[in-house]
């Protein structure tokens, strides 16, 4: 090796040490002028509850105490030090990561240290045996934290570092159950997959009793809002920025802007959109439940429930994968769900005033561990913590269906066709029998019947939905602003109960279930724009034998139209 290339490596030798050395800093006791001794093992510094590794963002205690009961000391300082990596602008040069933040616990016993970073010193030399300071963990990403001590008995002898008054603790890589597994941006399954997804609240007094609501009836879920789509598609996700829909569901748990978001969307990315109904007061823990489908393209489900009150927080699930990496369905998953804060209201406790948060901040995780003691997760650790609700997914039936090769000119015609393979493949698999459905009530003398929907429940069958009314409303400079709806019915003996059938001879009465009437909505109605041509005269003639009563929108007046039923030929 020559002179030189030696006389070079020395040099990126020097440098790296020098780097490393300038993020100590000298941590002896004020007016001391000696070196601080080995540590004797008297004092240690550990994480309170013994944690040997950290949650990103999570808040720990970290304590000095004696260990023979009788020693005392004066003085102390409590560090934080990241792992050290090459900066990529100059592999020269190490930087430090972020090793999260020290705090005070009592300001009359420990302040920042003004001569360290991210560190806290003794406020007063008085006699202690024991002292504990707060670190808040770093984000996810910033590998291990070194948590180094000084302990002084006196200005003369004092002690650092070693083996007692060092911990080293390493991200803990395990997520909570609402984070998505890894997800499968290959997935080959060619059946389709049909899914029951259910939500069960936990939220209560009794399982999340600090500064719970005092009102019983205040605290509610919303309705459980989602859809199951592609990969490239982003309903809501950690790191970025809320809808709109999100925020009016997590701030007031108001679902209908996300809905009308997602419905947006279905066959640009979207497959199925998913909605269960809420439940409020008495009712929380009451499961409800919903049915989606998934295929090869629309693989990922993504859900949000909101609840009430609570700045801007809700629950929910987020790009889930449900084409596991051996391509198979995935069969049945419980998971817990903890409060995600979306980023626009600043509040701290479930009933704060509206803080608005200017400029929006990321989709994070609540944060379930705090300074601040108005909030209901002050000095919380996430395995300390209740879940405040429960998903399930659970794999129903899948449907047959042929993988093709597609061509770029075959692409319309495959889309085409798999529209109207939507009905289950009569070739495959037969429906199980449903005791609601009779051959013998099929006639219209009973009724009518309308066959179930293939998405309905078994046990709640229901008829597939009507199609969208006009866009109703007031015409003004061309334009319609209003409301348009549709409707379902509730199977019973397969008769849909409500529908008017003017052929019917006999009208039997059929009760639907109160669980079933409470699970599955049978009425939506989306706000709606239209054209429309104001110089349509009013007196226009209308031949009809049979005029009816358009029906009433829940929640509005009967309009004074008039809707034709059925016309007549005259000749």
């Amino acid at each position: 090796m020559s002179a030189f290339i030696k006389y070079v490596l020395i040099l990126l030798l020097f440098d790296i040490v020098k780097s490393v050395l300038s993020f100590r800093c000298d941590r002896r006791p004020y007016g001391s002028t000696t070196t601080s001794s080995p540590a004797d093992g008297r004092f240690k510094l550990q994480i309170v509850g013994g944690y040997d590794s950290y949650m990103p963002e999570q808040l720990y205690s970290v304590q000095i105490t004696e260990t023979d009961g009788q020693s005392r000391f004066t003085g102390f300082m409590v560090s934080a030090e990241g792992d050290l990596k090459q900066d990529p602008r100059n592999p020269r040069r190490m930087i430090q990561q972020y090793p999260g933040e020290i705090r005070p616990q009592n300001p009359s016993t420990a302040k920042f240290s003004d001569r360290c970073l991210y560190s806290v010193e003794q406020a007063v030399n008085s006699f202690k045996s024991t002292v504990e300071v707060y670190w808040q963990a770093p984000s996810s990403g910033n590998g291990c934290v070194t948590l180094r001590a000084m302990v002084a008995e006196n200005e003369n002898m004092w002690f650092e570092d070693g083996g007692p008054l060092t911990l080293k603790v390493c991200e803990d890589m395990r997520q909570p159950d609402d984070v998505t597994p890894q997800l499968n941006y290959e997935c080959q399954i060619c059946d389709e997959a049909k899914y029951e997804i259910s939500f069960t609240g936990i939220w209560s007094r009794n399982t999340h009793p600090r500064y719970f609501p005092e009102n019983d009836w205040v605290p509610r879920y919303s309705d459980l809002v989602g859809a199951s789509h592609t990969g490239d598609l982003i309903i809501w996700a950690p790191g970025t920025e809320a809808t709109e829909g999100l925020q009016q569901l997590a701030e007031h748990a108001n679902s209908s802007k996300l809905e009308t978001e997602i419905l947006e969307k279905v066959g640009d990315g979207i497959r199925t959109l998913i909605k269960g109904k809420g439940h409020g007061n008495l009712k929380m823990n009451i499961p409800t439940y919903a049915f989606f489908r998934a295929n090869k393209d629309h693989h990922l489900v993504s859900v949000a429930i909101g609840f009430s009150p609570s700045p801007d927080w809700f629950l929910g699930v987020a790009r889930f994968e449900l084409c596991q990496q051996d391509n198979t369905w995935l069969q049945e998953r419980e998971l817990n769900l903890f409060p995600w804060d979306a980023g626009t209201d600043s509040g701290v406790t479930y009933e704060s005033p509206n803080i608005q948060t200017f400029p929006k901040d990321a989709v994070t995780r609540v944060q379930t561990s705090s300074y601040d003691k108005n909030s209901p997760f002050f000095e919380m650790d996430m395995k300390d913590l209740h879940p405040f609700g429960r998903l399930g997914l659970k794999l129903i039936r899948t449907y047959h269906r042929e993988c093709e090769e597609t061509t770029e000119s075959e692409e319309g015609e495959t889309t085409e066709k798999a529209e109207k393979e939507e009905v289950p493949d009569e070739s495959g698999e037969p429906e199980e029998p449903s005791r609601y459905q009779y051959p013998e009530l099929a006639s219209s003398d009973n009724g009518g019947s309308l066959g179930p929907d293939p998405e309905s429940s078994d046990d709640c069958p229901m008829t597939p939905w009507q199609d969208w009314s006009n866009c109703e409303g007031i015409c003004e400079d061309g334009k319609i602003v209003g409301i348009k709806w549709r409707e379902r019915y509730h199977l019973v003996d397969g008769i849909p109960v409500g529908k008017y059938d003017p052929n019917a001879k006999h009208l039997p009465k059929k009760e639907v279930s109160k669980y079933c009437e409470e699970t599955f909505e049978h009425f939506e109605e989306l706000p709606c724009k239209e054209d429309c041509s104001e110089t349509k005269e009013e007196n226009d003639e209308i031949t009809a034998e049979q005029r009816f009563m358009a029906p009433v929108i829940p929640g509005h007046t009967w309009s004074k139209k008039r809707a034709l039923i059925k016309t007549v030929n005259k000749n």
